[in-house]
């Protein structure tokens, strides 16, 4: 589509350059995260959710989503890139290593609505901390 384009406007321009340049657009747009989040850590359970949504959401539409008891998130761990931010939940689960680990892809999320997830999540793991050790003094 771009070629007639191409061939009356931008005599300059190589056509490889165009292709290449609309291809690393589609890279960094797949690898930038995913657009849209929610969360909700009210009653016992944590729900996070993350999905594609604008133009270049067919690339991966599948939403990540995630839904536990708050008791068993362990930890998590927050990792700030330069094109996108990625939020780790380390989770108490029944496998062989008794411990699961999730990621989400985020990006366009501002520093502020950031900082509410990390305190919420903080909060939580802090409680859970505070309860495993309380087991285990009783015992």
């Amino acid at each position: 589509m771009y070629i007639d384009v191409t061939l009356h406007r931008y005599h300059s321009v190589p056509k490889f350059f165009i292709t290449g340049l609309i291809m690393l657009l589609i890279f960094i747009s797949s690898r930038i995260g995913n657009q849209f989040y929610s969360i909700d850590t009210k009653g016992e359970t944590i729900t996070f959710e993350t999905k594609n949504i604008g133009f270049f959401s067919f690339i991966n539409s599948k939403t990540n989503k995630i839904d536990l008891p708050k008791y068993k998130l362990i930890n998590y761990e927050y990792h700030k890139g330069l094109i996108s931010k990625e939020l780790v939940f380390y989770i108490n689960s029944k496998n062989k290593v008794n411990l699961s680990k999730t990621r989400f892809r985020l990006a366009f999320i501002s520093e502020q609505d950031m900082d509410n997830i990390i305190n919420e999540l903080e909060q939580i793991v802090k409680t859970n901390r505070l309860v495993k050790n309380n087991l285990e003094v009783s015992i």
